[in-house]
């Protein structure tokens, strides 16, 4: 291959690259925040997840929760609870993006850990002021 052919492919590559790079950071078009120990999610359908908040925006959230096996459904209400407070924020309409296992290679537990990806959607102006709330009082800054 020509030195020349070759420069012009790794240019390429990098424009390739830098395209990708961009539209990743493109798809979170709010601020995750990471939320303090004791903040938990409720999503609530047939089968419901609790587990602790990971980290939270403006469009969604993320939570870890203890794997039982059941499929999780793809809509349903989600709940948010602080540990000593209480029910902070209720009957928010609600969609699975995304659910995997998380690995953990230190855990000598037999618990198989999951986290799932929340789209928070038609949030009502009173759920968009609670939420700002939330994350202004129970976040630990962004993530």
């Amino acid at each position: 291959m020509s030195d020349r052919r070759f420069q012009s492919e790794r240019r390429r590559d990098k424009r390739l690259k830098a395209r990708d790079r961009r539209e990743l950071s493109d798809r979170r078009r709010s601020r995750r925040y990471q939320a303090k120990e004791g903040t938990f999610a409720v999503f609530v359908t047939r089968k419901d997840k609790l587990g602790q908040i990971k980290d939270i925006s403006m469009r969604g959230l993320s939570f870890r929760y203890v794997n039982d096996d059941r499929i999780a459904a793809a809509a349903g209400e989600l709940k948010i609870i602080i540990a000593g407070y209480g029910l902070f924020l209720d009957k928010v309409s609600a969609e699975t993006i995304s659910d995997f296992e998380v690995i953990n290679g230190f855990s000598v537990s037999p618990l198989k850990m999951r986290q799932t990806g929340i789209k928070f959607v038609d949030l009502s102006p009173e759920q968009k002021f609670q939420l700002g709330r939330f994350i202004r009082n129970h976040t630990l800054g962004e993530s």
